[in-house]
């Protein structure tokens, strides 16, 4: 008979027994540590052996590190094409990790989701979850942004984290003629946040300066607007000051997300027509119009003569 270390888990019979002795703790109590003496009892073997087969299990990519969680069948569905068959072929930090992130690409490339909600999707321990997360966020898989909930200027929570599926890959740096077109770009950036207001020709030009020194770091401009809130109504008592501190969370490259990568595409953004300060839905670069060409309140695709300000 060949040693054990030699033949599949599944022809086991003990190994069957303890990964379903573990599927079967798995659904009923996952928050509880199933201990080895625990689980023996169960199946019917000594601590040793117990142990013996749930290293073998492991090696096998049975069960996940802390060998406890069973990896097998899946997450109980199909792969979908797009976001969980790109999931399913990503390298991740360990098993436990792909699985989870099969689980968030069944949601899509991008949403909303509880800690708990992932669990039972991937069906795993919500402890498990609190484990990998950080691990696929260290590896530029996936981007959690904090949802919180604010009333009357006071913090009342967060709801659940929204995620984006990220491609672990970083844009290159800017070369040559685009290099050169940096500082141009980022005084264009400067110009649409909104609320960078009230500051001298000297913090000007050093706002320029940290913007283009991101763009030929690799970072778009839309990306960056959305990380400087370029679209709200606020009064920044040190406007150059709060633009400097924006800028210093972001990591110096910038990665690309998944959904970019595989389809070539971008997700739509939510941006305002240069002219009526309509929110409009779009997925082209830059400054649009509501209606596409032209304004649809204004019925031109030339901004009013005098500026119009509107207090938020």
């Amino acid at each position: 008979m060949a040693p054990h270390r030699d033949i599949s888990p599944d022809d086991c019979p003990n190994c069957r027994k303890v990964y379903g002795a573990l599927e079967e703790h798995q659904t009923a109590d996952p928050e509880t540590w199933l201990t080895t003496e625990t689980l023996g009892r169960v199946v019917g073997l000594k601590k040793r052996a117990t142990q013996d087969h749930l290293a073998h299990l492991f090696a096998h990519s049975r069960i996940d590190a802390d060998r406890r969680t069973p990896l097998g069948g899946g997450i109980g569905q199909p792969l979908l094409p797009g976001a969980q068959d790109w999931a399913s072929k990503v390298v991740a930090p360990d098993p436990t990790c792909a699985k989870c992130l099969v689980a968030l690409a069944g949601i899509g490339w991008e949403g909303q989701v509880s800690m708990e909600e992932l669990a039972k999707i991937a069906g795993v321990g919500l402890r498990t979850i609190e484990r990998h997360r950080p691990h696929l966020v260290r590896a530029d898989l996936v981007h959690f942004r904090a949802v919180p909930v604010r009333k009357d200027g006071k913090n009342l929570g967060r709801k659940a984290d929204r995620f984006t599926l990220m491609s672990g890959l970083t844009a290159p740096r800017l070369e040559g003629a685009a290099w050169d077109e940096a500082p141009a770009r980022a005084e264009s950036v400067v110009d649409r946040v909104r609320w960078f207001v009230g500051v001298t020709d000297d913090e000007r030009d050093l706002a320029v300066k940290s913007v283009a020194w991101c763009l030929r770091n690799g970072w778009p401009e839309e990306a960056l607007l959305r990380a400087l809130d370029s679209s709200e109504n606020r009064q920044a008592y040190r406007p150059n000051g709060y633009l400097s501190k924006l800028l210093r969370k972001l990591p110096t490259s910038y990665v690309v997300p998944a959904r970019q990568v595989v389809t070539q595409r971008t997700a739509p953004r939510m941006t305002e027509c240069r002219i009526c300060r309509t929110a409009v839905k779009t997925t082209l670069p830059g400054r649009v119009l509501c209606g596409g060409l032209v304004c649809l309140e204004v019925g031109s695709d030339q901004p009013p003569a005098a500026p119009v300000f509107r207090i938020a």
